[in-house]
């Protein structure tokens, strides 16, 4: 069904390709319920998702829109699933009470040295205990006003980085955007000859479905939607593939450092105590994901040494690093972290990393593995 072929054309290719017949009216009857259910590139389709994308980007709020899915959507059904990822046999256990804690901080600081943390965004079902050790150094470490979160890009961007100006809705409340944050970035962006070239809001569609950020959303509403007053800033980052096949640094390319430039000004200009949220998974193998064989113990074991590798270069800090070991093998294991990480380390250029947990997540019929960690950063160079 590419548009090109009649209901005869596609019954003589059904038939040739598998050996059987079918009828006009069984082809007409799945046609009908595939538009039905809008398959079908038709005029109900395109006025559906015109519809769709205008009552979204004429919105104020990022709605939930992996609730009920990769999480609960009920709010006391959505706490006890984030609690039981935190005292889970491969949890951090609950973070202490750090709520009628004080203590000093002077302006534009934190309460340690901490500056970021890079959690998974992988499914909360099967990932959430690895979510949990880096929100709770998050919890215990962080008195911050404001959590820049470095997402992955799983939708195709028009520009390298994109920033909403929308609030997150959860099942827990709402989480502030701050917006005039992102009006400063952009501003100073504007205010040099390659930033022109970068239109924060210009892929703001990317943002819709995209699960990278909205998890880490309703981690920072329920572990601080009661504790006090927070924004986010959300930002996606684009694919790297680019780099990777031209073996270059993306810390070489004007609009990066534009970019980065920019992020570091506004937060060494921002009133109020500011953290990292890097939002990265690791390796994606198997079939599902194009390879050609099973996965055994063997090639598990050997992904998990590679990417600790990796990871290894994470604790040193070392950006230039992280993205060799990843272009030297051309991303053969689909790093899909790699661009935000990439870009944490480059905006703080931290003193010295840890890991705090790394998993695998493998499907029973051994058909892929996704690979994750959750570690802290400690003593940016801001």
């Amino acid at each position: 069904m590419d548009g090109q072929r009649s209901i005869a054309q596609i019954q003589e290719d059904f038939a040739r390709i598998a050996g059987e017949s079918v009828t006009s009216d069984e082809l007409n009857g799945l046609v009908s319920e595939l538009e039905h259910r809008l398959f079908l590139d038709s005029d109900r389709y395109r006025a559906h998702w015109k519809k769709e994308v205008e009552t979204y980007l004429n919105s104020p709020l990022r709605p939930a829109s992996h609730a009920g899915t990769a999480y609960a959507a009920q709010p006391d059904a959505l706490r006890e699933q984030l609690h039981e990822t935190f005292i889970s046999p491969y949890g951090p256990g609950v973070p202490r009470d750090v709520a009628s804690e004080t203590a000093a901080v002077t302006a534009g600081g934190n309460t340690s040295e901490l500056c970021a943390v890079l959690s998974p965004h992988i499914d909360v079902r099967c990932g959430g205990p690895w979510f949990a050790w880096a929100y709770k150094k998050l919890v215990e470490e962080s008195q911050a006003d404001l959590f820049i979160i470095l997402g992955t890009a799983h939708s195709p961007m028009n520009q390298l980085f994109s920033v909403s100006r929308k609030h997150f809705e959860t099942p827990l409340g709402t989480v502030e955007t701050d917006k005039k944050f992102v009006g400063r970035l952009q501003a100073k962006l504007n205010a040099s000859a390659a930033g022109k070239e970068l239109n924060l809001g210009a892929d703001e569609l990317a943002h819709r479905n995209e699960h990278s950020l909205e998890f880490q959303a309703i981690y920072l509403q329920y572990l601080l939607g009661e504790r006090r007053k927070f924004t986010v800033v959300p930002v996606l980052v684009g694919s790297f593939h680019k780099f990777v096949r031209e073996k270059t640094q993306p810390a070489d390319s004007p609009i990066f450092q534009a970019f980065v430039a920019a992020m570091r000004q506004c937060i060494t200009e921002f009133a109020g105590r500011v953290m990292l949220i890097c939002s990265a998974d690791l390796a994606h193998i198997g079939l599902r994901f194009g390879d050609r064989e099973l996965l055994d113990r063997q090639r598990l074991e050997q992904q998990s040494d590679d990417d600790r590798e990796l990871l290894a270069t994470a604790v040193r800090c070392d950006a230039a690093a992280f993205f060799d070991h990843v272009a030297a093998e051309g991303d053969r294991s689909r790093i899909c972290g790699l661009s935000p990480t990439y870009a944490l380390l480059e905006i703080l250029k931290p003193k010295r990393g840890e890991l705090l947990k790394y998993g695998q997540a493998v499907e029973q019929d051994a058909t892929s593995c996704v690979s994750f960690a959750s570690m802290a950063f400690y003593g940016s160079s801001l």
